[in-house]
């Protein structure tokens, strides 16, 4: 079963979308037909990527590397520039070599420096070198505009310097000329520091919600559209053989949990082969219709996932409810690729629906489970959704769909699937007991007219095993289905039981029989009733009270009657005594007590209180002594806790005073 579970799972996980894409489309071919998204995805908006890429690119500004001897090197410069002054005043041709150096200063400023003493130009050669000094100590980067701003500086400052217009001119010219850019450009680091800014954007992850229409029909392709499709797995041209053996290796891990849950916290489930059927039936078939129903609704698991936990926390266990409810989630997330919002909200959901799975009887108290679940399904919702930061307009409406149909809607889902499963399975539930109980079921409308003191009498003994079974923890409403049907198998001869005799008006048949004839007619009421109880399909609980409601006692009436015969030495007690078993449970070992309690109160001749109490501690106790109630896992201070109960009933039933009216208002 866990292998079928595992390989059903996988199947409808994986989905066709695992299967190569049936889609082959073309960057700017017309799609041939509308495209919608089957389930969510995410995928890689490359193009926005790459645009945000460049953006933070051009941000990042060059990087420049200090040149430690440009300012040395401009005033070594300056100082070469005067001493070819000082040498062109010398030389033959020196006018025009010095206006070839000097071109762009003035005419009068280059027939000044022909003329000026060599102590003047040293004046000259020094301003020069102070304005360098002032105008390189900032920084100047080559192929910018700095070294244009820097010259135009030079030049104002040098006029600045010196008074007399001439040398003016040919300071500015020597300095303008001689600045350099002490700042050069870090090719590597300006390389290094955008492929940084480059790898510092993340990539545009783009959702895919279900159901989007990714192209229509005739839309051209784009690589936007590429994109979704392969995300999806719609255009993938072979298998994607990782994502294959991650979906395997999860979901087997997933059922593997289950089972050794199941295994450890509840074994009777684990044991019966028809329940682990059912449980892996609550672990495919919710798979399914979440697989069918994802494109139609959202947050589809929030309905299905509750439903499914309540059909197995009642008709398997609580703990086997939560371990499926869990199992469901984390398998919901991988199939509908939304990860742990989908994980969150259906086990929520589904916790909110076991917190009151006690309440689905009487269906009137389904109203706990149902608002329990839509508090908390409004919670999970608007707190999903802005963690993803949906729209308000968004939020709002699912969470009104998952509060007002989803909760309802699963609570009446499980119900359904409780009464559906319920007897094929052979499971009892409360509600089908409560439909057992019912007095218009053909087999007590049968026990009634037929059997009628018989009927009264079961009446009598399903209240007292039912109070009983409240003041002792165990199942009421079982103990009471147990007490009206335990004695169905008079039906068989009802005429040979005393309590029908009067009501049915015959004689007593037993004053014709032997004594071993007449108790082997009483003993096989045990027999009859399980023949009728499988023919009318009750439940195997119901099937076992009606075996055991007397255990191994004996007849004691026909016995002392055999005993006060002609051959008493030729009597066995054995021949008198029911075949049994012993009451295996609490609900069976009441009813034997109720039974035989009530049967024994006929015999008060003017019942008191206190004689109800002595009558009922004496059956216990003979019950006790007899050993009839070994099998069960009644303790001493539960049997005290239903003497108690049970004569508290019966005294307030056979000690009951009426007022005495006189005969003209009686008539009357």
């Amino acid at each position: 079963m866990g292998v079928g579970v595992w390989a059903a799972a996988c199947l409808m996980l994986l989905g066709y979308n695992m299967v190569p894409g049936r889609l082959s489309l073309q960057v700017g071919e017309p799609s041939s037909a509308l495209i919608r998204a089957p389930r969510m995805a995410q995928y890689v908006d490359r193009e926005a990527t790459q645009h945000l890429r460049r953006e933070a690119e051009q941000r990042v500004s060059p990087q420049y590397t200090p040149l430690p001897h440009a300012r040395a090197d401009a005033e070594k410069r300056v100082d070469q520039a005067f001493a070819f002054v000082e040498a062109a005043q010398k030389a033959a041709r020196g006018e025009e070599s010095l206006r070839r150096s000097l071109g762009g200063a003035p005419e009068a400023s280059l027939k000044w420096a022909l003329e000026a003493s060599p102590g003047e130009l040293r004046v000259l050669n020094e301003k020069a070198r102070d304005v360098l000094r002032d105008v390189m100590s900032k920084e100047i980067r080559e192929g910018t505009g700095d070294l244009k701003a820097a010259r135009e500086e030079a030049e104002a400052a040098a006029r600045r310097r010196e008074s007399r217009p001439q040398a003016a001119g040919l300071l500015a010219e020597i300095v303008r000329q001689e600045v350099a850019a002490n700042r050069r450009l870090d090719e590597d680091a300006f390389r290094a520091a955008r492929a940084e800014a480059r790898e510092r954007v993340q990539e545009v992850l783009r959702t895919i919600e279900a159901d989007h229409a990714i192209v229509f029909e005739g839309e051209r392709v784009t690589r936007e559209h590429l994109a979704m499709l392969q995300a999806l797995g719609l255009t993938s041209p072979r298998l994607d053989y990782r994502r294959i053996t991650s979906t395997v290796l999860l979901v087997g891990l997933a059922v593997l949990l289950l089972g050794v849950q199941t295994r450890h916290w509840a074994p009777p489930v684990y044991e019966d082969t028809k329940r682990l059927l059912l449980l892996s039936l609550l672990v495919v078939v919710p798979l399914f219709v979440i697989n069918l129903l994802t494109l139609a609704l959202p947050n589809v698991w929030m309905l299905i996932v509750p439903a499914a936990a309540l059909v197995a926390a009642v008709l398997l266990e609580n703990v086997v409810g939560m371990s499926l409810a869990l199992v469901l989630s984390l398998l919901v997330g991988l199939m509908a690729n939304a990860g742990l919002p989908a994980v969150l909200l259906s086990l929520g959901s589904a916790a909110a629906a076991l917190a009151y799975a006690s309440h689905i009887w009487p269906i009137a108290r389904l109203r706990w489970i149902v608002g329990s679940m839509a508090a908390t399904n409004l919670v999970l919702v608007a707190a999903i959704g802005l963690l993803q930061a949906h729209s308000l307009g968004g939020i709002v409406r699912e969470a009104g769909l998952a509060a007002l149909l989803y909760s309802p809607g699963a609570a009446v889902l499980g119900l359904g699937g409780i009464v559906l499963l319920q007897r094929p399975f052979g499971i009892t539930t409360r509600l089908g007991l409560l439909e057992l109980s019912n007095p218009q079921v053909p087999l007590l409308r049968r026990l009634q007219s037929e059997a009628p003191g018989t009927y009264h009498h079961s009446l009598m003994v399903a209240n007292l095993a039912e109070a009983a079974a409240e003041a002792v923890g165990a199942e009421a409403m079982l103990a009471r289905a147990g007490g009206l049907y335990h004695d169905i198998g008079k039906l068989g001869r009802p005429t040979f039981f005393v309590e029908n005799q009067a009501l049915l008006g015959m004689e007593n048949a037993h004053e014709r029989l032997s004594s071993s004839l007449s108790a082997l007619i009483i003993i096989s009421h045990v027999k009859d009733g399980l023949d009728l109880a499988r023919e009318h399909r009750l439940p195997a609980e119901l099937v076992d009270i009606i075996a055991q409601h007397h255990g191994t006692t004996l007849a004691s009436y026909f016995y002392r009657q055999a005993l006060g015969g002609e051959r008493p030495e030729a009597v066995s007690e054995e021949q008198y005594r029911y075949p049994g078993p012993l009451p295996e449970s609490k609900e069976a070992a009441l009813v034997m007590l109720a039974d035989s309690v009530q049967a024994a109160a006929k015999s008060i001749a003017d019942p008191t209180p206190q004689r109800v109490q002595q009558m009922v501690r004496e059956i216990v106790r003979e019950r006790v002594v007899d050993g009839q109630l070994q099998a069960c896992d009644l303790t001493f201070r539960d049997i005290a806790v239903v003497e108690t109960t049970i004569a508290r009933i019966l005294a307030a039933v056979l000690c009951r005073t009426r007022i005495e009216y006189p005969e003209s208002v009686a008539a009357s």
